[in-house]
């Protein structure tokens, strides 16, 4: 089967995967799958197949120079990976718990590729990854799903609590007195790693962005507190981005006081401005390691705005691409995506 658009690749590569692996609706959902979703229907790929599907796509996405609107994409498509790294990977034969979020993340991914032109994988790329699909998998879906314990709290603060005390108990934790400067009490601090604070960093700027978007819209009155709370996790971030995006999974991230008293302070502030907490996904199992194709880069974490955008179209929109079984790329997804994009997204940093 050739391909000569990338709405060509989506579309086949969607029909290939779903008649060898059959489809699974939000009825059959795997336990422990992400939020992010376009999709009623979507193949039940094996952590293989995503593993695979992944590593095509990502060096493309990668070459290309950001461009306006190419912020919140990255960071979707940097999401998606984080979850096949610490998910896919561990049991590449079982059914993958993500299916959901990385088919809906590739509908977005696949349509800005086209509209900035990217090239299509070539064709001996093409054919492997259709193979990939094709192959049986009888005997390999008896690991079952990843084991996660996913936590839901009605406040942010007790979000946080959640988070530390289960963190606390499967890591460990040291005493540390306030940050120099700085006011609080005594904090036992998780000896976290850096997996696990790519994935809380995930979370908490996703609630973040979740408030950025409906101070945009107009819905929040009262900002009082959230432009310096702003700037202290855009400086936490930053060291997650320096420090345990190229560090190795399992060991334990550097800045671990100074991450855990962050995102503490933004809990608290998002919790004072009437922010609800989404479900959050604990995995304390110890990380296999990075995908041995997946350029080392894309470990990046922090808040998609594509994800907030993507609820905001469903509200907003009437579900515009949640009705279809058969993927399609939608134009006005994309271009509601480009205009929020452009008011909020912020430059890449120099490799």
């Amino acid at each position: 089967m050739s391909i000569d658009t990338w709405n060509d690749f989506y579309q086949q590569l969607w029909t290939q995967a779903a008649r060898n692996r059959g489809t699974v609706s939000s009825v059959g959902e795997l336990p422990g799958s992400t939020r992010y979703s376009t999709l009623s229907e979507w193949p039940r790929t094996t952590g293989d197949d995503a593993m695979t599907i992944v590593s095509i796509i990502d060096p493309i996405l990668g070459a290309e120079p950001l461009r306006p609107g190419g912020y919140g994409i990255t960071r979707l498509w940097q999401t998606a990976v984080i979850e096949v790294e610490g998910f896919a990977f561990a049991q590449p034969a079982a059914e993958y718990a993500h299916n959901r979020a990385l088919w809906s993340t590739l509908i977005a991914v696949v349509a800005h590729l086209e509209a900035i032109g990217a090239p299509l994988p070539g064709d001996e790329e093409w054919e492997a990854l259709l193979a990939s699909l094709s192959m049986p998998t009888e005997g390999r879906r008896n690991g079952g799903a990843p084991t996660t314990y996913v936590i839901t709290e009605s406040t942010l603060e007790k979000m946080w609590d959640s988070q530390h005390a289960e963190l606390k108990k499967a890591r460990g934790f040291d005493l540390r007195e306030p940050l120099p400067g700085a006011g609080g009490r005594l904090m036992q601090v998780p000896r976290t790693t850096n997996a696990d604070v790519l994935r809380l960093a995930d979370y908490w700027g996703k609630q973040l962005v979740k408030l950025q978007v409906k101070v945009m819209m107009g819905g929040v009155a009262n900002t009082m507190g959230l432009a310096g709370e702003q700037t202290r996790w855009q400086a936490a971030t930053a060291d997650v981005d320096k420090l345990a995006r190229p560090g190795k999974p399992d060991d334990v991230y550097a800045k671990n006081h100074e991450f855990w008293r962050a995102s503490l302070s933004l809990a608290t502030t998002l919790a004072v401005l009437g922010e609800v907490p989404s479900p959050f996904d604990l995995m304390v199992q110890a990380t296999k390691g990075a995908v041995s194709d997946l350029p080392s880069r894309i470990a990046d974490a922090a808040g998609s705005v594509a994800h907030a955008i993507g609820n905001i179209a469903h509200e907003a929109g009437a579900g515009l691409l949640s009705g279809f079984t058969k993927p399609l790329v939608v134009g006005g997804v994309l271009a509601l995506g480009l205009v929020l994009l452009l008011r909020t997204g912020r430059p890449r940093r120099e490799a």
